[in-house]
C-alpha cells in the first residue's frame, strides 16, 4: 500500500464502502462499530510511523457552536417578535445556513439538519405573516424570501438523505410532500371543528339556571363524542402512518421487525387536531446487530422529524438549538444561554420537546440533569427494554410520568403482533403484586403515588368559582387533572381500555362504578376534551388562554384570550369535578377498597350561585340562591339557621350589587335577625356590616356609620388583637362613610389602619382587599393629586395582577378613580381615556343590563366633556346616565337620579340655556327633598347652591343670594362648628353675589371667612380651595390693584405648588386674572405677557378643541390690544374668540357670545365704523334678550351701547 499519508487516507476511505444494500444504507450502519475500531487502530499506526502528529488528549469540539452562530442567536433573541419579524426571519435563515455548513463535518450532522430545518420553517412562518398583512401585494421581496426558504428546506432534506446513503433520493420534492401533508391535515381539522361544534351545539345543552342536562342530551353527548374521538384518532394515526411510510420508502426498510407506537393523548383518544405527537419505536433485531438496527430506526425518526418540522408548527424553543435554548449544555462556559422563546410561530403538530426532562418521542431525552438517570434515553427499544419501565424500580428512576405515558399505546405502523406482545406484557406487570406491598398490584401502587403527586400539584392552584373571574389555561386549569384522574382509575383497577370514556364504561361493567357515577364522570370528561377541541379549533393552533367572562374580543386566532362564555357545559363540568376532587382527596390514604358514590353531580345551589355570580350571570345566581334558600327553609329550620342566614346575606349582597337597595336591606335584616336569635357573633357582625354598606350607598351616612361601628366593636371582641380580614373590612367601611361625610382626617385614619392590617394578613401577595385600601386612600388624598394618583396607580396595578386581562368590577372601579384624578389634575385626555376604559369594562360585565356602575361611568365621561368644552357630548352622556338610573330605580326618588339631573342642569347652564338649567336643578332639589325629608343633607345643600348659580347668570341676584344663604344654613346644620369644605364653598358663593351686587365690603367679609375655614381644614398644605379663596379676594380688591395683585400672586404660587409643571386650568385662570390686574393698572406689556401665558397653557390643555377658557383668553388679549391702541390686533383676537364661542354654543344664545359681540362693536366704534359697530351691538342685544329678557344687565348694557353709538 505504501507509506504516503494520502495512500493511508485513501485506504481508510475505502473502509466506508462495503456492499450496497437496496433496502437500507448498510454501508453506513452495519459496520459503524467496526469502522470506529479500524479508524482508531490505523490512526495509532500512522502516529507511530511518524506519518501523523499525535493530537494529544481529546478537547471539547467547538464546531457545534461557532462565534458566528452564537452572535446570530443573540440577534434573534434581541428582535421584537411583533415589529421585527422580517429582521428575525433573515437572521434565522442565516443561522440555518450555518448549520447546513456545519452538518458536513459534525458527528451529530443529523441534528444540525434538524436545527436548520426548524429555523427555516420559523422564518417561513414569519414571512407568511408579513405577506398576510400586506393589502396591495406589492412587496415581491417577501415572495422571494419565501421561495428562498423553500429551496433551503429542499436542500436540507436532499443533503440529509444523501448522508444516509439512501438509494431513492433523486426524485424527492420537499414542497410537494409538505403540501400533501398540509392538505390532509386541513381536512382532518375541518372534520374536527365541524364535528365538535355540532356536538356542543346540539347535544351539550345545559339548563341556564340549574346547570342540568336532559338524559337524552347526556346520552348523545357521550355517544357522539366517542364516535368523534375514535374517528379523529384514526385519521391522525393514518396521517402519521403515511409520513412514516414515506420515510421508509426513501431510506429503505429496516432489517428488523418494528412497531411505531402512538403514546399520550393519541393513544388515549384525547388527541386534538393540533396536538404534539408522543411516540416510540419497538423492534425485534432478528439476531442482527442491535446498534445497526437502532441506527436505521434512528435515521427514520430524524427523517420523520424533518417532515413534521416542515409543517411549520414547531416552536423553536421546543428544540435544543444551542445558541437559542441550550437545554443540553452544548455552549462553551463563556457563552450565556439566550433562553429564547418563540412567540411568533403558530404552534400545532410537532414532536414533544427536547428539554432534558422530556423523553416522549423515539428521539428521546439527550441529557440527564438527575445523576440517578442514564445520561441519554431514546425510545427505540425492544419489548423487554420498554416494558421494564412499568416495574417500580425503573419507573421511580426515570419518573412516574414516563412510565404512565408508556403504559398506554396504540399501533401507528409496523407489526401488530410486536405491539400486542408489548401491550400484554405491560398489563401483566401492572397486575402483578407489588414488591413493597404484596396485597396490592404494581398498578394500584403506581396509581396512589401518581394521584398523590398530581393532587399535590393541583392543590397549588385548585379550581374554584373564583378561578372563573380571570383568564384560564385550558390544559392546565381545566383539562389535565380531570382526565388524568380517570387514567389513575385504570391503574387502580387493572383496566385494559385506553380511552377515558372506555375506562369508565369498563369500571361500570366490573360493578365498580354505578351507572349514574359513570355518566357524571363521562360528561365531565367530554366537557373538558370538547372544550379543548373547540378552543384549539378557534385559535387554529395550540393556544390555551380562555375566559368565561363577558368580552368583546374577536372570536378568532388573533385574540390573546379566547372568549368561551357560550360554552355553558363548563357549569356542568364544575358541578361534577368539585365533588370528584373531594372524593379523591378523601380516599388518597384509604387502605381498603374505595367506596365510590352513586353520583358526582353536585346538587348544592349555593356553589352554582357563587359560580354564576363570579362570571356575572346575576339572574341565574339569584335563582340558585333563592332555590337553595327554599330548600334549607323546607328542612328542620333549627338545624340550618346558620346556612339560611348566610344565604340571605348573599342574596342581599347580590341585590346591592344590582343597585336594588330596598331588597338588599330586607334580606340583610332577615339574616341579622337570625344571627341575633342564635347568638352567632360572626353572623351578626357580617349582617351589620352589610347593612352599613347599603345605607352608605343610599346616602344615609349617620345610619351607615352606626352599623359599621357596631360591626367593628363586635369583630374586635371576636378576634381580640389578632389581625383579621373582618376587622380590616369594618375599618375600611367606616373610612368610606367618613370620606362621604367630608371628614378626610378621620377617613384617612381608618383607611390607614385597615391597610396596615390587610398587609399584615396578606404579606407581599397581591390581594383585592389591599388594592381596595390603596384605592380608598387615594380618594382621601384628592387634595394632593400627586399622592392620590400614586395610590390609585398602585391599586390598579395590584387589581390587574389579580384579575389579569379579565374584565372585573374592581379593575373598572380603579380605572374610573384614576380618571377622576386626571380630571382634577386638568389632564382631560388621560381622564377621558381611563373613564372610557372603565365604561368599556363595565359594559362587558353587565352587558345590556342597566347597572349603577355603567351609569356612573357615563356620568363621569360627561363631566370630562364639560371640562373639555364639548357640551353636546357632555349632554349626550349625562342623558344616557339619567336614562339608565331611571331604568334601575323606576319611579323611586334616588340620589343617583338626582345627581344626573344636577349634571344635566350644569351642562345647560354652561350652554347658556338657563331656563332648562333651572328646570333640571329644581327637579333635582325636589327629588332630594323627597329622599331626605326635612333632614339637612349635603346633597340638598349642593342643589340649593347650584340653583343660586343659575340665578346669578340670569342676573337675579336677590334669588341667587336667597338660595346661597339657604345652602349655607344647611351646611352649618350638618357640620356644626367643624370647619368643612362645603361651608367654605357656600361662604365663597355668597361673596360672589355681593361682588356682583357691588357690595365689596360684604363680599370681602364672606371671602375672608371662606379663606380662614379652608386654611383650618388644609393647614399649611397647598390646596386648590385655599388658592381659589385667595384668587376671589383678589377679585374684591380690584379697586386696590396692589392688594389685588398680591392675592392673585399668592393664588398663582399655590396653584403652581399643587400642579408643579403640569399645565392646569387653575394655573391658567390665575395667570389670566393677574393679566386683568395689570391691564387695569395700565401696565399693558405685563398684562399681555400674563394673558399670552394663560392662552398658551389653555391650548396645551385643550389642544385644538374649541373651549370657553381658550375663547376667554383670546377675548382678554383683544381687550389689551384695544387698550394699547392696536385695533387691528384687537379685532383679530376678538374675532377668533367669537368664532370659537360660536363653535362651542352653536345657535344657542349664550352670555359669553354676547360679551364678545359687544367687545367687537366697541373696536369698530373706536375705528369710527359705526354701522359695523351697531350690527354687533344689535346681535348682542338679541342674544341677551333670548337668555335673560329685557331686565337682564347684559340686555340693558347692549341697549345703552346702541344708544351711545347712534348719538
Amino acid at each position: 500500500m505504501g507509506n504516503s499519508t494520502e495512500q493511508w487516507r485513501m485506504a481508510i476511505g475505502t473502509f466506508c464502502g462495503g456492499k450496497n444494500n437496496q433496502t437500507f444504507h448498510s454501508s453506513l450502519v452495519k459496520s459503524l462499530r467496526q469502522l470506529a475500531l479500524r479508524l482508531k487502530l490505523i490512526k495509532l499506526l500512522l502516529v507511530r510511523a511518524g506519518v501523523e502528529r499525535n493530537p494529544g488528549p481529546p478537547t471539547n469540539d467547538k464546531s457545534e457552536v461557532t462565534k458566528e452562530m452564537y452572535e446570530l442567536g443573540c440577534k434573534i433573541k434581541a428582535c421584537d417578535q411583533q415589529t421585527e419579524l422580517k429582521e428575525q426571519a433573515d437572521l434565522m435563515c442565516q443561522l440555518g445556513q450555518e448549520y447546513i455548513k456545519s452538518a458536513e463535518t459534525s458527528d451529530i450532522w443529523y441534528e444540525h439538519y434538524i436545527w436548520s430545518c426548524a429555523l427555516n420553517n420559523a422564518a417561513k412562518c414569519r414571512i407568511k405573516k408579513l405577506i398576510k398583512k400586506q393589502t396591495d401585494g406589492t412587496n415581491t421581496a417577501l415572495e422571494d424570501d419565501l421561495e428562498h426558504t423553500n429551496k433551503q428546506l429542499q436542500l436540507i432534506e436532499s443533503n440529509f438523505v444523501k448522508k444516509c446513503r439512501a438509494a431513492n433520493h433523486s426524485e424527492l420534492s420537499t414542497e410537494a410532500a409538505t403540501q400533501k401533508y398540509t392538505d390532509t391535515l386541513e381536512n382532518i381539522r375541518e372534520y374536527s371543528n365541524t364535528t365538535v361544534n355540532e356536538i356542543i351545539k346540539k347535544c351539550m345543552v345545559v339548563d341556564d339556571v340549574t346547570t342540568e342536562m336532559k338524559d337524552k342530551d347526556e346520552d348523545n353527548t357521550i355517544k357522539y363524542s366517542k364516535v368523534f374521538y375514535n374517528g379523529l384518532t384514526q385519521q391522525l394515526l393514518d396521517f402519521y402512518k403515511s409520513i412514516i411510510n414515506d420515510c421508509i420508502s426513501v431510506l429503505g426498510h429496516p432489517d428488523c421487525k418494528f412497531a411505531f407506537l402512538a403514546l399520550g393523548s393519541l393513544s388515549r383518544k384525547e388527541v386534538t387536531a393540533y396536538s404534539d405527537i408522543e411516540w416510540a419505536i419497538l423492534f425485534d433485531p432478528l439476531d442482527r446487530p442491535v446498534d445497526q438496527i437502532k441506527t436505521q430506526l434512528r435515521m427514520i425518526a430524524f427523517y420523520m422529524h424533518l417532515k413534521v418540522l416542515n409543517l411549520g408548527e414547531t416552536l423553536l424553543n421546543c428544540l435544543d438549538i444551542p445558541v437559542l435554548t441550550d437545554y443540553n449544555k452544548h455552549l462553551p462556559p463563556d457563552m450565556k444561554d439566550n433562553d429564547f422563546y418563540d412567540k411568533a410561530t403558530t404552534r400545532g403538530i410537532s414532536f414533544d420537546g427536547t428539554q432534558p426532562w422530556a423523553s416522549k418521542t423515539a428521539i428521546g431525552r439527550k441529557t440527564g440533569e438527575d445523576s440517578n438517570k442514564p445520561p441519554r434515553l431514546e425510545l427505540i427499544m425492544t419489548v423487554d427494554e420498554m416494558s421494564k419501565f412499568q416495574f417500580t424500580d425503573e419507573s421511580i428512576k426515570e419518573g412516574y410520568h414516563l412510565s404512565d405515558v408508556l403504559m398506554t399505546s396504540t399501533l401507528i405502523n409496523g407489526e401488530f403482533a410486536l405491539w400486542k406482545e408489548y401491550n400484554d406484557k405491560v398489563h401483566s406487570i401492572l397486575s402483578s403484586p407489588s414488591k413493597t406491598n404484596p396485597d396490592i398490584t404494581i398498578g394500584r401502587e403506581r396509581a396512589v403515588k401518581t394521584l398523590e403527586k398530581d393532587l399535590e400539584k393541583y392543590s397549588e392552584n385548585p379550581l374554584s368559582s373564583e378561578s372563573f373571574t380571570q383568564k384560564m389555561h385550558t390544559k392546565h386549569d381545566i383539562y389535565r387533572f380531570a382526565t388524568i384522574t380517570i387514567n389513575i382509575l385504570k391503574f387502580m383497577h387493572g383496566c385494559t381500555s385506553f380511552a377515558p370514556l372506555d375506562v369508565l364504561e369498563e369500571l361500570r361493567r366490573k360493578g365498580i362504578l354505578s351507572e349514574g357515577a359513570t355518566k357524571d364522570l363521562q360528561i365531565m370528561v367530554c366537557s373538558v376534551i370538547n372544550l379543548r377541541h373547540m378552543v384549539y379549533g378557534r385559535y387554529k393552533q395550540q393556544k390555551e388562554f380562555i375566559s368565561f367572562l363577558p368580552s368583546d374580543s374577536q372570536d378568532d386566532e388573533t385574540t390573546e384570550v379566547m372568549p368561551v362564555r357560550s360554552f355553558t357545559a363548563i357549569l356542568r363540568f364544575f358541578n361534577t369535578f368539585m365533588p370528584w376532587c373531594e372524593f379523591l382527596k378523601s380516599n388518597l390514604n384509604a387502605s381498603g377498597a374505595w367506596a365510590y358514590r352513586e353520583r358526582y353531580l353536585e346538587g348544592n345551589n349555593e356553589v352554582i350561585a357563587q359560580l354564576y355570580e363570579n362570571i356575572f350571570f346575576f339572574k341565574r345566581a339569584m335563582h340558585a340562591y333563592q332555590t337553595e334558600l327554599k330548600t334549607l327553609q323546607s328542612l328542620d329550620a333549627g338545624e340550618h339557621e346558620v346556612e339560611i342566614a348566610s344565604i340571605q346575606d348573599a342574596i342581599g349582597s347580590l341585590y346591592k350589587s344590582q343597585g336594588n337597595f330596598s331588597d338588599a336591606l330586607l334580606y340583610h335584616n332577615k339574616s341579622l335577625k337570625i344571627g341575633r336569635n342564635i347568638n352567632s357573633e360572626s353572623g351578626v357582625s357580617r349582617s351589620l356590616n352589610n347593612i352599613g354598606v347599603v345605607y352608605n350607598n343610599m346616602g344615609d351616612l349617620p345610619k351607615a356609620l352606626e352599623y359599621h361601628q357596631e360591626s367593628l366593636t363586635m369583630e374586635r371582641l371576636i378576634h381580640k388583637d389578632s389581625p383579621h380580614s373582618a376587622v380590616a373590612t369594618s375599618l375600611n367601611n367606616i373610612g368610606n362613610v367618613y370620606i362621604k361625610m367630608g371628614d378626610l382626617t378621620k377617613a384617612l385614619e381608618y383607611y390607614q389602619e385597615s391597610l396596615t392590617m390587610r398587609r399584615l394578613i396578606h404579606k407581599d401577595s397581591p390581594h383585592p382587599d389591599v388594592a381596595a385600601s390603596l384605592n380608598n386612600i387615594g380618594l382621601v388624598y384628592m387634595g394632593d393629586l400627586t399622592k392620590a394618583l400614586e395610590y390609585h396607580q398602585q391599586s390598579l396595578t395590584m387589581y390587574r395582577l389579580i384579575h389579569k386581562d379579565s374584565p372585573h368590577p374592581d379593575v373598572a372601579r380603579s380605572l374610573n378613580n384614576t380618571g377622576i384624578v386626571y380630571n382634577d389634575m386638568g389632564d382631560l385626555t388621560k381622564a377621558l381615556e381611563y373613564h372610557q376604559q372603565s365604561l368599556k369594562m363595565y359594559r362587558l360585565i353587565h352587558k345590556d343590563s342597566p347597572h349603577p356602575d355603567v351609569a356612573r361611568s357615563l356620568n363621569n365621561i360627561g363631566i370630562v366633556y364639560i371640562k373639555i368644552g364639548e357640551l353636546t357630548k357632555a349632554l349626550e352622556y349625562h342623558q344616557q346616565s339619567l336614562t339608565m338610573y331611571r331604568l334601575i330605580h323606576k319611579d323611586s326618588p334616588h340620589p343617583d337620579v338626582a345627581r344626573s339631573l344636577t349634571n344635566i342642569g350644569i351642562v345647560y347652564n354652561d350652554m347658556g340655556d338657563l331656563t332648562k338649567a333651572l328646570e333640571y336643578h329644581q327637579d333635582c332639589l325636589t327629588m332630594l327633598r323627597l329622599i331626605h325629608k326635612d333632614s339637612p343633607h349635603s346633597a340638598v345643600a349642593t342643589s340649593l347652591n347650584n340653583i343660586g348659580l343659575v340665578y346669578i347668570k340670569m342676573g337675579d341676584l336677590t334669588k341667587a343670594l336667597e338660595y346661597y344663604q339657604e345652602s349655607l344654613t344647611m351646611n352649618r346644620l350638618i357640620h356644626k362648628d367643624s370647619p368643612h369644605s362645603a361651608v367654605a364653598t357656600s361662604l365663597n358663593n355668597i361673596g360672589l353675589v355681593y361682588i356682583k351686587m357691588g357690595d365689596l365690603t360684604k363680599a370681602l367679609e364672606y371671602y375672608q371667612e371662606s379663606l380662614t375655614m379652608n386654611r383650618l381644614i388644609h393647614k399649611d398644605s397647598p390646596h386648590p380651595d385655599v388658592a381659589a379663596s385667595l384668587n376671589n379676594i383678589g377679585l374684591v380688591y380690584m379697586g386696590d390693584l396692589t392688594k389685588a395683585l398680591e392675592y392673585h400672586q399668592q393664588s398663582l404660587t399655590m396653584y403652581r405648588l399643587i400642579h408643579k409643571d403640569s399645565p392646569h386650568p387653575d394655573v391658567a385662570r390665575s395667570l389670566n386674572n393677574i393679566g386683568v390686574v395689570y391691564n387695569n393698572m395700565g401696565d399693558l406689556t405685563k398684562a399681555l405677557e400674563y394673558h399670552q401665558q394663560s392662552l398658551t397653557m389653555y391650548r396645551l390643555i385643550h389642544k385644538d378643541s374649541p373651549h370657553p377658557d381658550v375663547a376667554t383668553s383670546l377675548n382678554n388679549i383683544g381687550v389689551v390690544y384695544n387698550n394699547m391702541g392696536d385695533l387691528t390686533k384687537a379685532l383679530e383676537y376678538h374675532q377668533e374668540s367669537l368664532t370659537m364661542r360660536r363653535q362651542i354654543h352653536k345657535d344657542n344664545p349664550h352670555p359669553s357670545v354676547a360679551t364678545v359681540l359687544r367687545n367687537i362693536g366697541i373696536i369698530h366704534e373706536n375705528m369710527k365704523e359705526h354701522t359695523e359697530a351697531l350690527t354687533y351691538y344689535f346681535e348682542a342685544l338679541s342674544i341677551a334678550h333670548q337668555y335673560g329678557g329685557d331686565s337682564h344687565p347684559d340686555y340693558i348694557e347692549a341697549l345703552e351701547m346702541i344708544d351711545d353709538c347712534t348719538e
